[in-house]
């Protein structure tokens, strides 16, 4: 018994000895030079197994940690582009290993060293794309923005951020949402050297995550994976500056900035806070548009959810403040919650131009005009994801959101249509439109999934629901020009030497009051199941429900606008309500085989739209629409480096009750439309084709994306020009009208859109740089109709021509990234873009060209003893070959900055933005008929004094030394700062919308 136990003891021991582990530390430095080197690819082989092997990179100044070694021996080899190998053995025996200085010696770059240090650059698995941070190299205060630039397949522009050729609508960190679908928010708030690798795929909408099958709901997002050890800690980014402007006389002089951002991780527990508050334009955060201000119609879209947009064209003073918490809880981790608030207010000021060209066949007039806008902003947006997995077979997804907006714009724009009536034009009209508006509004909604397996492995059901409710107010005061064009040319004001448009003027005033409210419901039912061993059925039943309200009063009042003892005009205000009722249904099939997946289904569709446009006499509306739509998806994974995807789908978008109507809408009496009662649903196929390539021994990547979309039915305008020969002249209401242009819209096939799209990335070791290399073609036609006679009884246009608008657009870009050491980081960018555009109706055949392109710079060094030299310039030129125009500027900002304090985490700078005062904001459009070149206000020259500081406290102790932080690696490079800024948003190249 004793000799038993005794046995027993020793074995354990032994076991216990054996599982022995420990941890290895080094840097790896240059041997001539002492400076880190950073990205360096560690090769550890077991002696005893070296079929074992794993693989390491460098981290931030060269640090190298490795958290679990069992005891034995190791043969270690280091490579790194540009050095010879160090080959060395080593033992762990102890609780922590201390390898000291690992010296690469610069030699001669053998094949081994390349197949090496680029064999981490990327990989894929399935439709996911990952992206070593580490063979990115950044400056060490740079964020998420600087190190997705020197991505290959990836664009920022904007804020907006574009991968594989489509536009990424999420941001998760650790496969969590980050900052709900503001992405320009989320890849602002993370310091670059956070990030371990970067994902891109494809995500799937909630309900089709858990059963599979892929409903066509999705979308691109980017998931950034954070190092181990920096999951436990804080980080993040504080900045302040002020400056001068002695050149402006239209915007304060005294300019400032302020803000930063700070990251509390603890495990799954985390909290990130960002603020911004400045006068120089900068605005990096998307904003809800549920009040349709940015001209896209407000409210929920698709799929994804709320309707993002950018800021707007002008120069913004900006407050903005938000919170991220992601936590989970629960003794077995079931309960995860994620959830974001933001707030900002922004008051832009914009004086803008505008050139437009009508060309054959139009009748060839131009429209000039000068506007000013003056624009104040609030928006609350609260969204949340609570999820709990009530059991290893159920689990209940809930969405909680909130936003709030307000919006008090004021314009004025005043300008000419003009085109002499004996070289063919239409005569000349002043315009003259005047708007004070007072816009605010809120969503409340949320929605639910429940998911469930039922026994059998790919048996499951799905229950998905949502709620949305939404009010909103619109009132303004405006005046617009009602006075017919003139066949005279106005003559010369002595005093201003300009046009008198006295005798072109006939002002009319308008009170507006245009409250509205809508809801929606939404639910689906789904069940799979499996009917071989790589083989599911499905079946899926989907219903909505969505009505709306709005009460449009719009009175014609004097100079004052009051509305004491006035009534509504008839021709001007309406009411309706509606409902839209739709319902589809239909089976699916799936199959999925070693990383291979297909998936189709199909479904029958029936809307019903049941409305009113509440008048005088009431105008009932009803419409039923059938469809049958499809979805297709196929994922074929060749190997581990070449993957294709396809998908193959239709939709509908039925016409909304105001597209319907049949009513004039005279709110501005030179532009009159008119609805249409007869219209159809659009009836679109669409296909988009992936294929992707990871060279992981050679460290390339490339891309191929190609989209195609085409539409039935498509709802296109019809454009009547009113001129000498044949005025339009209308009755409404008893009142006189002869508008310049009168538009109403109806059904033509024939809208086309093809893309393709090519990306290829490698590194270049001589240079030790990163290349990137993109290019693509875009190709539109969108059909429209032009001239014909308007029936005044029915507001309908008869005859009139067809016109194709035709656009090819060929975009190339090139971006050359540093990939030096964290203290000397450049990005050398190209891009260019050239369009043709044609319309069929055009006698010549004419092509309208022009070519826009811009060559950037970005530059930043710091020197010993921590001085810092930042530089940035890009020049832009737009240059019109058809209209034989040009236009061009060099942006150049310069800095001087010192690196403060023992850990060097603060820095203070003195610089200018703008150095030569050239900036513009110009931008070309073509259309049916027509060219239109547009400038909006920027930010010039001005001098600020800016202090940063960088937040590091990692670790249990709370350490600021970045290279006590476990699993550390220096990603990353200068954020794309706008050629300027250092520090946070700083100074930038880019301030808004160009």
């Amino acid at each position: 018994m004793k000799r038993t136990l005794l046995t027993t003891l020793l074995t354990l021991f032994a076991a216990a000895a054996f599982a022995q582990k420990g941890g290895v530390t080094a840097t790896v430095v240059d041997a001539d030079t002492g400076e880190s080197v950073v990205g360096a690819v560690l090769t550890l082989t077991p002696v005893k197994t070296p079929e074992k092997k794993q693989y390491f990179t460098s981290a931030f100044k060269g640090a190298v940690s490795i958290p679990s070694l069992a005891y034995g021996e190791y043969s270690l080899s280091v490579a790194f582009l540009g050095y010879n190998n160090l080959d060395m053995t080593f033992r762990v025996s102890a609780s922590k290993v201390s390898l000291g200085l690992l010296k690469l010696k610069p030699g001669v770059q053998i094949e081994t060293v390349v197949k090496e240090a680029k064999a981490l650059r990327t990989s894929q698995k399935g439709d996911t794309v990952s992206y070593n941070a580490g063979a990115f190299k950044v400056v060490a205060d740079a964020d998420v923005e600087g190190l997705l630039k020197k991505m290959p397949g990836i664009t920022v522009t904007d804020g907006t951020v574009e991968a594989q050729g489509e536009t990424v609508k999420k941001v998760f960190v650790d496969g969590k949402e980050f900052f709900g679908e503001d992405v320009t928010t989320a890849i602002k708030s993370l310091p670059a050297e956070a990030v371990d690798r970067v994902e891109v795929y494809n995500k799937l909408s909630d309900a089709a995550e858990f059963s599979g099958m892929d409903d066509g709901e999705g979308y691109k997002a980017l998931n950034i994976v954070t190092r181990p050890g920096m999951r436990q800690g804080q980080f993040g980014k504080l900045y302040a500056g002020f400056g001068y402007d002695a050149d402006t006389e239209t915007e304060d002089k005294f300019k400032y900035i302020a803000g930063g951002n700070a990251n509390v991780f603890s495990g799954d527990s985390r909290i990130s806070f960002i603020g911004l508050f400045n006068n120089v334009n900068q605005q990096n955060f998307s904003f809800e548009d549920i009040l349709g201000v940015s001209g896209g119609g407000g409210g929920r879209r698709g799929g994804m959810g709320n309707y993002m947009v950018r800021p707007q064209s002008g120069v913004a003073s900006v407050n903005a403040i938000g919170v991220n918490y992601s936590d989970t809880w629960g003794k077995r981790n079931q309960v995860t919650f994620q959830g974001s608030y933001f707030f900002n207010n922004t008051n832009t000021e914009n004086r803008s131009t505008v050139e437009k060209w009508y060309e054959a066949p139009m009748i060839p007039d131009t429209l000039s005009t000068n506007g000013y806008s003056d624009t104040k902003g609030y928006n609350h947006r609260f969204n949340a994801r609570l999820e709990w997995k009530i059991s290893e077979n159920q689990n209940l997804m809930i969405r909680p959101r909130f936003s709030y907006q307000s919006n008090d714009p004021w314009s004025r724009t005043t300008g000419w249509q003009y085109g002499a009536p004996a070289d063919g034009g239409s005569g000349y009209s002043r315009t003259d439109n005047f708007s004070d508006a007072l816009r605010h509004g809120y969503n409340v909604g949320t929605s639910a999934v429940y998911r469930a397996k039922l026994g059998k492995n790919g048996r499951t059901i799905t229950l998905d629901g949502s709620f949305s409710y939404s009010d909103n107010t619109n009132n303004s005061n405006s005046w617009s020009n009602i006075l017919a064009t003139q066949p005279d040319r106005p003559a010369v004001d002595p005093v201003t030497g300009v046009w008198d448009p006295a005798n072109y003027t006939e002002l009319r005033y308008l009170r507006n009051l245009a409250p509205s409210s809508s809801y929606s419901l939404r639910g689906s039912f789904t069940y799979t199941e499996p009917v071989a061993k790589y083989a599911q059925l499905s079946f899926q039943y989907r219903a909505s429900y969505n009505s709306q309200e709005r009460d449009k009063r719009s009175y014609i009042t004097g100079d004052d606008f009051s509305t004491a003892g006035l009534t509504p005009d008839r021709s001007l205000s309406n009411s309706y309500e509606s409902g839209y009722l739709t319902q589809s249904v239909g089976p699916g099939f799936r199959f999925s085989k070693e990383r291979n997946t297909f998936i189709a289904n199909v479904y029958y569709q029936r809307s019903a739209l049941d409305g009113q446009i509440v008048r005088d006499d009431a105008e009932k509306i009803k419409h039923a629409y059938n469809n049958v739509t499809y979805f297709m998806m196929g994922q074929l994974n060749i190997n581990r480096e070449n993957s294709l995807r396809l998908f193959v789908s239709s939709y509908t978008d039925s016409p909304s009750i105001t597209d319907l109507q049949s009513v004039y809408d005279v709110s501005d009496a030179q532009n009159i439309s008119h609805g249409n009662p007869n219209l159809k649903p659009t009836y679109s196929h669409r296909v988009n084709f992936h294929y992707t390539n990871s060279n992981v021994e050679k460290g390339r990547t490339f891309m191929w994306m190609f989209s195609m979309n085409t539409t039935l039915d498509y709802t296109a305008q019809h454009l009547v020009q009113s001129s000498r020969e044949k005025p339009i002249e209308l009755n409404i209401d008893g009142k006189p009208y002869s508008p310049n242009f009168y538009s109403t819209t109806e059904n033509l096939d024939g809208y086309w859109q093809l893309r393709t799209h090519l990306s290829y990335g490698l590194p270049i070791g001589f240079l030790k740089s990163n290349f990137n290399v993109m290019a693509g073609v875009i190709y539109t036609k969108t059909p429209s109709m032009l001239g014909g006679t308007v029936d005044a009884a029915t507001g309908m246009i008869s005859g009139g021509e067809r016109n194709d608008t035709k656009n090819m657009g060929y975009d190339f870009r090139a971006v050359l990234g540093s990939n030096i050491s964290e203290n000397v980081d450049f990005t050398l960018s190209w891009n260019g873009t050239y369009n043709e555009a044609t319309n069929s109706l055009n006698a010549d055949k004419s092509k309208n060209r022009y070519f826009n392109h811009t060559a950037q710079g970005n530059l930043k060094v710091v020197f010993p003893l921590g001085f810092t030299f930042t530089a940035s310039a890009a020049y832009s030129q737009y240059i019109g070959f058809t209209n034989d125009y040009s236009e061009d500027y060099l942006l150049c900002n310069v800095w001087l900055g010192k690196k403060v304090f023992k850990n060097k985490r603060g820095e203070v700078m003195v610089g200018v933005n703008d150095l030569f005062n050239q900036n513009r904001a110009f931008s070309r459009s073509t259309g049916s008929g027509y060219t239109q070149n547009s400038t909006n206000s920027v930010i010039g020259r001005y001098y600020m004094v800016q202090f940063n500081y960088n937040l590091r406290r990692f670790g249990k102790k709370g350490s600021r030394n970045i290279k006590d932080y476990d699993g550390v690696e220096s990603s990353s490079g200068s954020r794309r700062m706008g050629p300027g800024g250092p520090g946070g948003p700083p100074p930038g190249m880019f301030h808004g919308p160009r």
